[in-house]
C-alpha cells in the first residue's frame, strides 16, 4: 500500500545527513510511495533528490508519515505538534533518526557551553517522537541512559551510489600530487574529532612512498596545515577541499583511512566498501558492532604507531577490499537499507530491533 511520506531537513544542501535521506527517498519512490522532502532553509547549491522539494508548509500535515531528520527539523516538529495531531483526519507517525553521539559531536563542534545546551535540547526533542530511530546497535543503548527504550530503534546506513568521473582539471590535479606513491584518502570535515592529526603524525612514520590526499574543508584547517608543516610531512599532503559527489575520488585511492574519534555511521565508509577499498579505521564501536578484522583494518586511536602499521598492513593485504564490498552487498545494500525502514515506517513497535 502506498504511503505518503514527508522527510523534513534543515536545507536541501551536500550534507552526511541529506545523503542519508536521498537514499531513503529513492528507495520508497522506487517501491511506488509518494514521497515529499520539505526544507527549512533555502540554500544556493542543492543536491539532487528523488521526489519533490518545497520549503516547509501546511502540506506536510496531509503525509502518513513524518520523519525528522536533524536539530532544526526536530524543533520544528516539535513546535507543530499539537497541529499535527488535531488538523488531520488520520494518524501521523513521527520518526525522527539520530545520526550522531549528540555528546561527542556537539561538544566537538561547538564552544562547551553550546554543546552541553544543544545537547540537552536534542535528547529533549527526541522524546517527542513515536519513534527514535539510531545508526547502530551501540548507538540506540548509547541512547536508551536518556530516551524511552520502547521508542528506540537502530537502522545501518547505507549508500546507493552512481559512479561519476572526475572532471578533467580534478583528475590533472590528483595525478599530478599523486605520481606513483601509494595514496591514502581521506573524505571528511576538517575537525579533531575526525583524527587528522593523528594521521599526520603516522604520516611522518611512513615511508615516503605514502602521500594523503583529504577532500573536505572545516574550521580546523590552519590547524591541521601548520602540523602538516611542523611535522615536515607538507609535500606529501594536499587539502582538496570541499569538492561535489567526494566519493568520486574513491577510486584514485589505494587506501582509505578513518581515524576517527567518534562516529555515527560513516558514510564515507560504506563509499570505499562499494568502491572495494582496504580500508583502516579507528576501533569505533560500529566497527566492532558489525565488521571483522578480515573485512576493515583497525587500530586503537590515538595511537599513531597503530595507525602507521595498520596502514603498512593495508598495503600488504589488497584483498580485504574485496571482502568488505562483499559484507556492504550482503549487510548494508539499500535493498537491506529498505527493508529496515519500511518496517519501521509500517508498525508501531518492530521487534526486530528490540
Amino acid at each position: 500500500m502506498e504511503q505518503k511520506i514527508a522527510y523534513v531537513v534543515n536545507h536541501l544542501g551536500q550534507s552526511g545527513v541529506n545523503n542519508v535521506v536521498s537514499d531513503l527517498i529513492n528507495q520508497f519512490v522506487q517501491h511506488g510511495n509518494k514521497c515529499v522532502l520539505f526544507y527549512l532553509k533555502s540554500t544556493d547549491k542543492p543536491m539532487k533528490y528523488a521526489c519533490e522539494t518545497r520549503q516547509i508548509c501546511d502540506e506536510v500535515f496531509q503525509a502518513d508519515i513524518i520523519h525528522a531528520h536533524g536539530l532544526a527539523p526536530m524543533l520544528w516538529v516539535y513546535r507543530h505538534k499539537k497541529q499535527i495531531k488535531s488538523c488531520s483526519n488520520h494518524k501521523i507517525k513521527l520518526l525522527t533518526t539520530l545520526h550522531c553521539y549528540c555528546w561527542a559531536d556537539f561538544l566537538d563542534s561547538y564552544s562547551p557551553l553550546k554543546g552541553m545546551a544543544m545537547g540537552v535540547l536534542y535528547l529533549f526533542l527526541a522524546r517527542q517522537f513515536d519513534s527514535i530511530v539510531c545508526l547502530s546497535k551501540h548507538m540506540m543503548h548509547y541512547y536508551s541512559t536518556f530516551l524511552p527504550k520502547k521508542k528506540l530503534h537502530y537502522a545501518y546506513n547505507t549508500r546507493d551510489i552512481q559512479p561519476i568521473a572526475l572532471t578533467a582539471s580534478e583528475l590533472e590535479t590528483l595525478q599530478k600530487f599523486k605520481q606513483k606513491s601509494v595514496l591514502l584518502g581521506m573524505n571528511c570535515v576538517l575537525l579533531k574529532r575526525k583524527g587528522i592529526d593523528v594521521m599526520l603524525q603516522a604520516l611522518a612514520l611512513l615511508p615516503s612512498r605514502f602521500k594523503l590526499f583529504i577532500v573536505g574543508e572545516g574550521k580546523e584547517y590552519e590547524r591541521f596545515k601548520k602540523q602538516s608543516e611542523h611535522l615536515e610531512v607538507a609535500n606529501r599532503v594536499f587539502f582538496a577541499g570541499s569538492k561535489y559527489q567526494a566519493h568520486r575520488y574513491l577510486p584514485h585511492y589505494d587506501i582509505f583511512v578513518i581515524p576517527s574519534r567518534s562516529e555515527g555511521f560513516s558514510l564515507s565508509l560504506l563509499e570505499a566498501m562499494f568502491y572495494v577499498k582496504p580500508i583502516v579505521c579507528s576501533r569505533l564501536p560500529i566497527i566492532t558492532e558489525c565488521f571483522s578484522d578480515k573485512e576493515i583494518i583497525t587500530f586503537e586511536m590515538p595511537y599513531h604507531e597503530q595507525l602507521a602499521k595498520a596502514i603498512l598492513h593495508a598495503e600488504k593485504h589488497p584483498d580485504i577490499g574485496v571482502n568488505a564490498q562483499y559484507k556492504f552487498e550482503s549487510t548494508f545494500s539499500p535493498t537491506e537499507f529498505y527493508k529496515t525502514y519500511q518496517a519501521l515506517y509500517g508498525e508501531e513497535d518492530n521487534e526486530r530491533n528490540k
